[in-house]
Formats: structure tokens, C-alpha cells, sequence
């Protein structure tokens, strides 16, 4: 009886333990099919290690943009990921009456656990209210009283100074400069000034402050699988994975700075009359509160930094490499410079026509972020490049293949070549311009930093080069 009884456990795990596998099969042809239509490569419907082998790689943009060239501009490279390398789609997407919604992609964003950020929230109705008491304190227009212009300035002399005073080799003595760590410096500078009044230090002390660069750069592996796997990033925000997460106490890394934002908004918050001219101060007059102040000063030491830092370097480097388009920029600078005070102003760089394609050209080929940034399409689902995509469906922004592709941009898609800005008919500049601003979103998931970008690359690139 005992022997029967013990059969009969094994039998009934048997059959339990098969109808799982029947029913996790029947799951994975149904995920499967669901996409079957949208090419891509084999083993993409199935699991997401297509995915995963890219951001392990270090070159995923890579692996996305040549996805791009052997499938089209729509590529499943997942389950249910999907991401498109055509420009005007992704201004669709992210059209301000655009039924699209943030993917769980975002829910990574966030910095603080539980607490979300103008990043991290998915809810559209709270996204747009974060983005409303924003927005004013990054525009030209609404900014004219605190000029984030001055802050950018002052930390572009820093930075010029900087090199001339330590990095200009001589006859005797060859004095070798890192841009791309420079180029960060200065970025976390500029951030400090024109978001608290004052900057971090890392151009005055010319050293890694607290080792935010070295523990950033080594903590990108580990977002890119981070994207591919949304997941992880709930299940670090839990304990006891939680305890290995930036803190305010922390006396290096980002942890450092986080401590930084929250003492000086708290700071300023206790003021009775403030008469600072900076961002936060603008945040405060449209009525963020502590919270809020903080979650944004956290975004923009991350997003303003890598971002900014990495654009610049990359348009250094394309110049670098590039002696006719070198030439030509210095050519166009030496003509204005006796206009030029101790910076050029972001109105004078505009009656610059080689500088903005410079600035342009360098952007289309080193896109300031390369993730995928996915979107979620409707219930209803939508037709995308002939293709119908069932609701639910993650569609990623490629936008480093945006930049590289040749539907888009001609045979010569992966050659730095300024001179296509100045050779372009109107209509076809018109659609140049909207396929590079796809790098900074679009719409109501447009990247409110980038008039402040815009300018630090455009002033730095100048006076570099002069």
C-alpha cells in the first residue's frame, strides 16, 4: 500500500509538472506569435538574451543599429520589444495628444526607492503636472532674470582656463589632456552652477571628486542590462539589495552629491528672501516642493552630466579626426572673434552657420543617450512601417541607428560630413533637424535640459577650437 501510495505521489507530480510545461509552452507560442509577423533575429521571440548579449557587450547601440540594417526600421529583438529607427514614427510616439504611454523601462528611473521622478513616472496625468512646475525654470524665455547663460559662462572660462593653464604642450614638455574626463568635469560644474548658484569643484581641483566618474563609468554595464531587464531595477530597490544603492551618507560616488542636493534645497527652502539667480530658485517661485526639488536636482546630476559630457567629447573627437572640418570651423570662428567677449553668447553662435552644422553633424552620429527609452502602444494597437503592432507592445527609440541610417540620411550615413546642414533644401533641412531633436524626445516626453545643453556644447565647442 505504502509502494502504491508513493507511486501514486509520483505520478500525480508527473502529471502536475507536465501540465506546467504544457502550459508555459503554450505561453511561449502565444508571446511568440504575437509578433511573429515583425522580423528580426530567430531566437528574439523567444527570450531576451538577443538583448542581453548586446548590453553585456558594450557596444549595444551597435548591436541595435546593425539589427536595424539587415531587418528595416522595425526589428523585434524580444518577446515583446520592438524598437524603430524610423524618425517620424518616434515623433508620433511621443506626440503631446499621442495615445502612447512611458514602457516599464522607465520604472528603473527611479532614485530614490518608491519615490518617482520626472524620469521614472509612468502615470501621464502626474508626468505632465512634474513637467508643468518645470518646465519654466529651462526656458530662455521664463529664465531671462536667472540666466542659466551666465552660470554656463562662468564655468566655461573655468574650463578653458583650465586647459591653458595645464594641458597646452610646449617645446620642451608634452602635457597629454583626457577631454572625455574633462569634458565631465565641466558638465558637473555647469550643473552645480546653474542648479544650486555654485559648482561642484571639479575644474577648480582638476580631480575626480568623490570618485563620481570612476564608480559612474563602472556602473553603466550594469544599467544596460538593467534595460533589458526592467525587473532588476524593482528587485534592487528591496531589501538587502537596497543596501548597496547610492545613500545621501555615502562619502563618495553619487551618494555624495545626492547629500549635497537634499542639504543645499533644504538650505534654501529656509531662507527667508532669496536673492540667487538659479534653477532652483526658479523651481521654488513656481511652487516645487522639498521632494521635488531634490528628485530634480538628483535628474539633473545624472541626465545633465553623462548626457552633455558625452555629445561634447564625441563632437571634439569627430573634429579631431576630421581635418577639413576642422579647418573649415576655424576658419568661421577667426572671423567673428574680435566680436567675442570673454564667451560667445548662444545668439551669436547661431549666426554661425558651420559651428551649428558641426554641432549638428556630431549629434546625429553620437546621440547624447543611446538607450532604447521603450514606449507602450495603446490597447488598440497601431500600424508602424506597414506593420501592425498589438497593444501592449514595447517600442524602443534606436537613436543611434536613427543617426546612422541610411533610409534617412543617404549612402554616407556613417561619415561625418558637416557640409550636408549647409547643402540641404529647406524641406529637406526641415526634416534633418526633426530626425536629430528625435535624440532629445519630442512632445510631451521632450527633454526639458536640452536648451541648456544645446548651449554648453555650442559655446564650448567655439572656444575650444579658438
Amino acid at each position: 500500500m505504502g509502494l502504491l501510495t508513493d507511486q501514486s505521489l509520483i505520478n500525480i507530480c508527473l502529471q502536475v509538472t507536465l501540465v506546467l510545461l504544457i502550459a508555459q509552452s503554450v505561453r511561449l507560442v502565444r508571446r511568440w506569435s504575437r509578433l511573429r509577423h515583425i522580423p528580426g533575429p530567430a531566437s528574439a521571440g523567444w527570450t531576451s538574451w538577443w538583448q542581453c548579449r548586446g548590453a553585456l557587450s558594450g557596444r549595444y547601440h551597435e548591436h541595435l543599429k546593425n539589427a536595424a540594417d539587415e531587418f528595416g526600421p522595425l526589428v523585434r529583438i524580444g518577446p515583446n520589444e520592438v524598437p524603430s529607427t524610423d524618425p517620424v514614427v518616434l515623433r508620433n510616439m511621443s506626440a503631446v495628444r499621442s495615445t502612447y504611454t512611458k514602457g516599464d523601462f522607465y520604472s528603473s528611473g527611479r532614485i530614490v526607492p518608491g519615490v518617482d521622478n520626472v524620469v521614472s513616472e509612468r502615470d501621464e496625468a502626474k508626468h505632465k503636472f512634474m513637467r508643468a512646475k518645470m518646465a519654466p525654470g529651462y526656458s530662455y524665455k521664463e529664465n531671462e532674470g536667472f540666466g542659466f547663460e551666465a552660470g554656463i559662462d562662468c564655468q566655461l572660462v573655468n574650463f578653458i582656463s583650465l586647459i591653458d593653464r595645464k594641458y597646452l604642450s610646449t617645446t620642451s614638455e608634452s602635457r597629454p589632456l583626457d577631454v572625455a574626463e574633462k569634458t565631465q568635469f565641466f558638465a558637473l560644474d555647469v550643473i552645480g552652477e546653474v542648479s544650486f548658484g555654485e559648482p561642484f569643484g571639479y575644474l577648480t581641483k582638476d580631480e575626480d571628486l568623490y570618485q563620481y566618474n570612476k564608480i559612474n563609468a563602472n556602473s553603466l554595464p550594469v544599467l544596460n542590462v538593467v534595460s533589458v531587464y526592467p525587473w532588476l531595477g524593482r528587485i534592487v530597490y528591496r531589501w538587502p539589495l537596497s543596501l548597496l544603492l547610492p545613500r545621501e551618507e555615502d562619502l563618495v560616488g553619487f551618494g555624495r552629491l545626492m547629500g549635497f542636493a537634499r542639504h543645499f534645497v533644504r538650505k534654501r527652502l529656509t531662507e527667508e528672501i532669496s536673492t540667487r539667480k538659479d534653477m532652483v530658485q526658479m523651481h521654488i517661485s513656481n511652487g516645487m516642493n522639498e521632494e521635488e526639488l531634490i528628485q530634480q536636482a538628483f535628474i539633473s546630476i545624472i541626465a545633465g552630466s553623462n548626457t552633455t559630457a558625452h555629445a561634447l567629447r564625441m563632437i571634439i573627437l569627430s573634429l579631431i579626426t576630421n581635418p577639413n572640418a576642422y579647418r573649415s570651423l576655424f576658419a568661421e570662428i577667426r572671423k567673428v572673434t574680435s566680436s567675442v567677449n570673454s564667451a560667445i553668447s548662444w545668439a551669436q553662435t547661431q549666426t554661425l552657420p558651420y559651428l551649428q552644422a558641426v554641432v549638428r553633424e556630431g549629434l546625429r552620429m553620437w546621440p547624447p543617450v543611446a538607450g532604447l527609452g521603450f514606449k507602450q502602444v495603446p490597447p488598440e494597437g497601431d500600424t508602424i512601417n506597414g506593420f501592425f503592432v498589438p497593444g501592449g507592445t514595447q517600442i524602443g527609440q534606436g537613436f543611434y541607428a536613427v543617426g546612422r541610417s541610411r533610409l534617412v540620411w543617404g549612402g554616407d550615413a556613417d561619415v561625418l560630413r558637416p557640409e550636408r546642414w549647409l547643402l540641404a533644401g529647406e524641406d529637406r533641412l526641415r526634416d534633418m533637424i526633426a530626425a536629430v531633436d528625435t535624440h532629445f524626445g519630442h512632445g510631451k516626453y521632450s527633454c526639458l535640459g536640452k536648451p541648456i545643453a544645446l548651449t554648453e556644447i555650442h559655446k564650448a565647442v567655439f572656444e575650444v577650437v579658438v
